[in-house]
């Protein structure tokens, strides 16, 4: 498998100049997949603009001046994705990873504040031999919670690093949720209803601005208020 990635053939979630040069870099495996994901690299140095080319990138990043959701990131592939939050603290910075219209990733520039807790989708859920519940992310975490509540796809807002359950966002009627796939990608809207299927097709959400999508693309924001706001 090769470790490079012409720039070119790069996902078209990431923001980056397509003729400037030939290769881009090519993110490492992680808890994003790579087309809903970019390089630390990138967002450094052809996002944030805090570096003129990679050498100066990857030094940033190598000095441990760039944490990833509170954590110290060295890894330049290192794959960043939806709702992870990137911080820069020695030049104030503090993001959010968003979803614009076009499906392209963009940063939201967050208060200190914030950057201390994210939210994430509850893909996978299961009981442990002692009677917990094994919750699994959309950004390849796993939790484990005695809130035996919780359902796949709520929404948990969690402190970072630690990852203590702060709040817990059910998917259900009238909560606000982010479009993370299909037609309308990078929406916020708000469910009108759910429809459970009986057959093998997945789940499907009607919004109450008149489209319908499916639960894999829904990502639930708030029970009666949006968490992160506008999209970047």
């Amino acid at each position: 498998m090769s470790n490079h990635l012409k720039r070119l053939a790069a996902p078209k979630t990431w923001k980056q100049p397509r003729k400037t040069y030939y290769w881009a870099v090519k993110a490492a495996p992680g808890p994003h997949p790579i087309e809903r994901s970019i390089p630390l690299l990138v967002f450094i140095r052809d996002i944030m603009n805090l570096a003129d080319n990679s050498k100066e990138a990857k030094s940033i990043i190598m000095a441990g001046k760039v944490l990833v959701d509170g954590r110290i990131v060295k890894n330049y592939k290192f794959p960043v994705g939806f709702m992870d939050v990137i911080t820069v603290p020695s030049a104030n910075i503090y993001m959010r990873v968003l979803i614009d219209n076009n499906g392209i990733l963009r940063l939201k520039e967050i208060k200190p504040e914030e950057s201390t807790w994210k939210l994430v989708k509850v893909t996978s859920k299961k009981i442990t031999e002692g009677g917990k519940i094994q919750i699994g992310t959309h950004d390849g975490r796993t939790i484990i919670t005695e809130q035996k509540n919780i359902k796949r796809g709520d929404t948990l807002k969690i402190s970072i690093p630690d990852q203590k359950i702060i709040d817990h966002h059910p998917l259900v009627k009238d909560t606000k949720v982010y479009i993370t796939g299909g037609a309308h990608i990078g929406t916020i809207t708000e469910i009108e209803d759910i429809e459970i299927s009986r057959s093998y097709q997945e789940n499907t959400v009607d919004t109450k601005d008149n489209f319908t999508t499916t639960v894999s693309n829904v990502f639930v924001l708030g029970r009666s208020a949006n968490e992160i706001g506008g999209v970047a």
